[in-house]
């Protein structure tokens, strides 16, 4: 099988150091699942099944047909898997993206939910005195719109405008870009520490808001990434962002798209 790396993950590529997971992948003869084994239902591409000590995801698209166009089997802890492509889906002569969305996202996801990090709905850039800020949000709330306007001062990196993961690492909260961009298609392979977080909504005019911390917990669980099947995830993932919300402050940014909102909150961090 021929493998390939489609859009900004080539960006994201390394060649060498230890790998996190282990992945094969071949191609395959897939089946229609058992429903009783169903421990969550996305209500669209995907399903996920348990079976003995694994985690196994059935993926479908109408643009193929009724079988899934791919099953990925996964250990308990994410670390290693296997892919099977439905042969008769592809042409076997073409390079095939094994990994491609929603999978890559689906296994980012659970692999940082066993005490790596989180992944967040929000752009995150890094400022001229190196500091980031994640501006959290749902669709629409505004997040391409600030990164461009922050890219209009020059020195600023946005990590990207749509999805940002958090990890905790020597003592700091730390942001990094991923492949999943928005419209913007602004998607850096960098990192750089948290220094403040800011919800993002559109209004009449600047102003700056803090957040009491039960609000700020809810907002974040609200706009986050998190299996909410597994019980041992969600628990990893309160209290990250208990720890979060305890040692960064959190405030709402009502902003119009004007290049003061940019300063406002330059000035809100200082």
């Amino acid at each position: 099988m021929k493998l390939r790396v489609n859009g900004a993950a080539e960006s994201f590529l390394v060649s060498n150091g230890a790998a996190d997971v282990e992945v094969t992948t071949a191609w395959g003869k897939l089946c229609q699942p058992a429903h009783t084994n169903f421990v969550f239902d996305s209500g669209g591409l995907w399903r996920l099944s348990r079976e003995l000590e694994t985690h196994v995801f059935h993926l479908t698209s109408p643009m193929y047909g009724t079988l899934p166009y791919k099953r990925a089997t996964f250990s308990a802890d994410f670390t290693s898997g296997e892919v099977l492509l439905e042969r008769s889906y592809f042409d076997p002569r073409d390079p095939a993206d094994a990994l491609n969305y929603p999978l890559d996202e689906l296994l980012m996801m659970n692999l940082l939910a066993h005490g790596r990090g989180v992944e967040v709905h929000a752009c995150g850039l890094e400022d001229t005195d190196g500091q980031g800020y994640l501006f959290i949000g749902h669709s629409g709330a505004g997040k391409t719109t600030m990164a461009r306007l922050w890219q209009k001062s020059a020195g600023v990196r946005v990590l990207s405008d749509d999805r940002i993961i958090l990890r905790s690492w020597a003592g700091a909260t730390w942001m990094y870009g991923t492949p999943w961009h928005g419209e913007a298609r602004l998607a850096l392979p960098a990192r750089t520490p948290l220094r403040q977080i800011f919800f993002l909504r559109h209004g009449t005019d600047n102003e700056i808001v803090p957040l009491r911390c039960g609000e700020a917990l809810a907002r974040l669980l609200a706009c986050s990434f998190v299996p909410f099947y597994s019980r041992s995830g969600l628990a990893f993932t309160l209290a990250f962002f208990h720890q979060l919300i305890d040692s960064l402050p959190c405030a709402q940014l009502r902003f119009v798209p004007e290049e003061r909102a940019v300063e406002l909150a330059r000035v809100y961090a200082a």
